[in-house]
């Protein structure tokens, strides 16, 4: 079967030059970003969770302060074990996403226009093919499962399979594989209550790792990272998510974050181009599903958990969901038609402007300073090095153990951050934790994003160090890049003693 896979892939790159000039350029492009891209904490996370677990321990109790499924961690961990190296995480997503985007060139029923602008969009380009996290996999799974729509009732297995796989993907995912099964068995309801037994082996096969992805990821009573934040409003989740998934702004050019009025401005231009859409899913016909995909996944992002990572999500449903009603595009009227071509015209625009500039701004500055860090600290090993900030936790792929003595007692494993609840490392510094800090013998500390320090800049911290004994030997600075502009600092300062850093007297 994947011999033929090849053969017809193949075919269908020479009948096709412009798809397959197209895929060319995508696969450059994301090489050119991909090699120079720098880990974080995100993408070391779930790599150290792989290394540190067994297949069972992994989807046992692997992932439970995650809040997600494992497969993503499984993926990783099969890699890890035939060699591959942490510095190629990126071509592990990139894979993925190079998937997605050969089923969108050569089997979406889009003009070459449409293919080319969603293969270069944000996500498919940027997001989810350079930055190596479980998203990749919907970059990939949605497709196939577009692919399928039409046949899902003659290919209930393949079908079932691929709505499993995506609900082992990640919380998010999970939402929208309950909701495409559930059309689905409403679809095969007829064979479902005859008993035929395709249709139950495939709605069981499908509920089986649905059920599997639930009791994975069932977050312990003592997580920590699902608690609300003091102050913020989960509502308005939905909208910042929703504009993020297809135009954050209105001022595209800007390289600084969006201000509300901008903001607005991009809710009216997402708004724009969603209501033309929406159009050709009721001649469709598909609204209902489409409908329930944005509720689920927004719903969902208000009750439990969401950020600006998920709204790739919210574009590959929406891809998804355009896919399977483009054939109805001739039913609508002239006008409707005209304001959704020029909608998607302005939308791929957005996009592909949004992935060049994250792939150069990647290219000329460091996402994270994890791996220029390790290089420093190999060149010149840490005794006892205590860590603060959990980002500093993008430094533990790059040795073969957890180097934090102040993490579980600074035993070997895990080398990963739990999620628990007064977990160490230090959540906060004052003057007295770093007299502590000097009590307890640790020779370095390593701050990482100055989460612990707050806005302000390091130097309240610098003069506390230095009261007990630390002074700053080195910073460290990166950015994590999103669309336009950097998100988030990921920068680290690292403390040595000061008495270390002071020259030694040559003897006379």
């Amino acid at each position: 079967m994947l011999l033929r896979w090849r053969r017809n892939a193949g075919s269908a790159l020479a009948r096709r030059p412009a798809e397959a000039l197209v895929f060319a350029l995508y696969l450059l492009w994301v090489a050119w970003v991909g090699a120079h891209h720098q880990p974080w904490f995100d993408e070391a996370q779930a790599w150290l969770i792989a290394r540190d677990n067994t297949l069972w321990s992994l989807f046992a109790s692997g992932v439970r302060y995650e809040g997600t499924a494992a497969l993503w961690h499984a993926v990783l961990l099969l890699l890890q074990r035939v060699g591959f190296p942490y510095g190629g995480l990126w071509l592990i997503s990139a894979s993925f996403c190079a998937g997605g985007a050969f089923l969108v060139l050569y089997r979406s029923p889009f003009p070459l226009w449409l293919k080319a602008g969603l293969v270069f969009s944000y996500f498919f380009a940027y997001q989810y093919a350079v930055v190596a996290r479980s998203y990749a996999l919907d970059a990939l799974i949605l497709p196939l499962l577009a692919l399928l729509f039409d046949r899902r009732t003659e290919r209930p297995l393949a079908y079932g399979l691929l709505l499993g796989l995506l609900a082992e993907t990640n919380a998010h995912s999970f939402m929208l594989a309950a909701v495409i099964a559930t059309e689905w068995a409403w679809t095969s309801r007829r064979r479902l209550l005859s008993g035929e037994r395709l249709p139950l082996a495939a709605v069981a096969l499908y509920a089986l790792l649905a059920l599997g992805a639930v009791l994975q990821a069932w977050p312990p009573k003592d997580i920590n990272f699902l608690i609300p934040k003091p102050g913020e409003n989960p509502v308005m989740r939905a909208p910042i998510i929703l504009s993020e998934a297809f135009v954050d702004r209105a001022d595209l050019w800007s390289l600084e974050g969006p201000s509300l009025p901008w903001r607005i401005g991009g809710w009216v231009l997402t708004t724009m181009i969603l209501i033309p859409a929406a159009w050709l899913w009721v001649r469709a016909r598909r609204a209902a599903l489409a409908g329930g995909l944005f509720a689920a996944l927004l719903g969902f992002s208000i009750v439990k958990y969401g950020n600006a990572w998920h709204a790739g999500i919210v574009f590959m449903a929406f891809v998804f969901c355009l896919w399977i009603a483009w054939p109805s595009v001739r039913d609508l009227g002239p006008r409707m038609r005209a304001w959704l071509m020029g909608a998607l015209v302005f939308l791929l625009f957005a996009q592909v402007w949004d992935a060049a500039a994250a792939g150069v701004r990647d290219r000329l500055s460091l996402y994270s300073p994890a791996g220029v860090l390790a290089a420093a600290l190999r060149r010149d090993p840490p005794a006892r090095i205590a860590a603060a900030g959990f980002k500093a936790f993008a430094l533990q792929p790059y040795f073969d153990r957890n180097i934090f003595a102040d993490y579980e007692g600074g035993a070997p494993k895990p080398a990963y951050y739990l999620w628990r609840r007064g977990e160490t490392p230090i959540p906060g510094l004052s003057e007295g934790t770093w007299k502590a800090l000097a009590a307890k013998g640790y020779d370095r500390l390593l701050l990482s994003s100055f989460n612990v320090m707050g806005w302000n800049g390091p130097a309240r911290y610098i003069l506390d160090a230095r009261k007990a004994g630390y002074c700053p030997s080195a910073l460290f600075r990166g950015a994590m890049v999103w669309k336009t502009y950097a998100l988030e600092r990921d920068d680290m300062m690292l403390f040595d003693r000061c008495a270390a850093l002071r020259p030694r007297r040559r003897s006379p």
